[in-house]
């Protein structure tokens, strides 16, 4: 008996010691999350000021950017939403790793540039657009397909959105004046109406299209770019091919022109620049986005080139005319 005793009091003095360690190693345990939540929570209140764009406007390579930025929607916009330069320049601040690792970082190859080299602002903005990732624009443009200015504009961003990785389709290979201004829009010109009527006794389909309309409303009407058609209009059998036929390579070339949509303009637009880049080979003319215009049915067809007809009332015509 005095044995059992024995061996059961020595039992009970061996656990107490590692009751200790398992105590002390809890202890631990809470005071580490304790300092690091406490590290992490400092930290975090640390960034608010040093994420503000007065901060950054404290280097004076910044002083320009910062000016342009205050001149840019980003500050001003009827929103009254501001964005700040961390918005757009790093990971989201809910990723406090990825955030807190960037800003290091970001600020360590600052202050190299400042030491060691000529500071090149040009060079630094085609770095910045360079590698600024879509999703970072998305997460406040987050409606980008809800009401398109125009439907380039509608593919473009659709195809944005599905092909988010795509440098081809970045936010900013389109959006890379982000600083400064906006541009003025430019003045409307004041044109008369122009008058269809006279085609529209056979192509009735056109008086509703809204390629023909928007056209109309500039004073551009059929005879603007078909010419005039008289004898066309006037042959009741419909042989008489129109003054001007366009085949679909001669399409781009007729709507950018110096008078109508010089090219250089065009390849300024934002909803453009995909298009004249080559991103999507089954998209090469302007009315692969700009309206069909084409008749609802067609009873005639003409050889564009040589212009004789080749189909009556959907059958060929032979070399003889019948």
């Amino acid at each position: 008996m005095l044995g059992g005793i024995l061996r059961r009091s020595r039992s009970g003095k061996g656990k107490e010691p590692e009751k200790r360690r398992g105590r002390a190693f809890f202890a631990g345990f809470l005071s580490a999350v304790a300092v690091a939540a406490t590290g992490f929570f400092l930290v975090d209140k640390a960034m608010g000021p040093l994420s503000e764009p007065q901060f950054c406007a404290r280097c004076h390579e910044m002083k320009e950017v910062h000016e342009s930025w205050k001149q840019s929607p980003h500050h001003t916009n009827p929103s009254g939403v501001r964005v700040a330069c961390v918005s757009c320049h790093l990971p989201p601040r809910e990723d406090c790793v990825s955030h807190l690792t960037a800003k290091a970082w970001a600020g360590a190859r600052n202050v190299s540039v400042r030491v060691f080299r000529e500071y090149d602002g040009e060079a630094a903005r085609r770095r910045a657009l360079r590698t600024l990732p879509s999703e970072w624009c998305v997460r406040c443009h987050n409606n980008l397909t809800g009401r398109p200015s125009s439907s380039a504009v509608e593919i473009v961003h659709a195809a944005s959105l599905e092909q988010p990785c795509s440098r081809q389709y970045a936010c900013v290979a389109c959006h890379d004046a982000l600083h400064g201004p906006r541009a003025a829009p430019a003045a409307e010109k004041e044109c008369e109406r122009a008058d269809n009527s006279f085609c529209y006794v056979c192509h009735v389909n056109f008086k509703t299209e809204e390629f023909t309309d928007v056209h109309m409303a500039a004073g551009v009407g059929c005879k603007t770019c078909h010419g005039k058609c008289a004898q066309h209009a006037d042959d009741e059998d419909h042989v008489t091919p129109p003054d001007v036929m366009y085949r679909k390579a001669q399409v781009d070339a007729s709507c950018m022109t110096a008078e109508c949509h010089p090219r250089e303009r065009m390849e300024e637009e934002i909803g453009h620049r995909p298009f004249f880049a080559g991103v999507e080979l089954e998209r090469q003319y302007c009315t692969d986005c700009h309206g069909a215009h084409r008749l609802a049915t067609r009873q005639r067809r003409w050889d564009r080139e040589s212009r004789k007809l080749i189909e009556r009332d959907g059958h060929p015509v032979g070399a003889d005319g019948d």
